[in-house]
């Protein structure tokens, strides 16, 4: 009778409100680290300023950067795709910084925040 139907209202109410509380913990969550595809799988430093991975590769400062990815990415002004990629390579381009030279991933912490010198693409 009636208290059957209340009560099935009342489950339906509780799972609704679960997955809503799942799908905004999650969707938020994106929006607050680097890419987790790469976690525990590369040595890269994470920018939590704007989210993007930088780093040093053949003596010189890169970091992560927007370029087709920036097509579907929703999050912050000035911050890196934190979901896309393209076969596990992410986009990225060398840092602006005058002398960035360097020799380990932690040498071009200093130039992080730096502009690219040249166009964004995949490797």
């Amino acid at each position: 009778g009636i208290n059957a139907e209340y009560g099935k209202q009342w489950y339906q109410r509780r799972v609704l409100f679960f997955f809503l509380a799942l799908l905004a913990c999650c969707t938020t969550f994106q929006y607050e680290t680097c890419n987790r595809l790469f976690t525990n799988t590369r040595d890269w430093l994470c920018n939590e300023g704007n989210l993007c991975y930088y780093g040093c590769q053949k003596g010189y400062c890169w970091s992560q950067c927007n370029g087709a990815g920036a097509i579907e990415w929703d999050g912050p002004p000035g911050t890196c795709n934190t979901r896309y990629h393209l076969n596990t390579n992410i986009e990225w381009c060398w840092l602006e910084a005058g002398s960035n030279t360097c020799t380990t991933h932690s040498d071009c912490t200093a130039f992080m925040n730096q502009p690219c010198s040249g166009s964004c693409s995949v490797g």
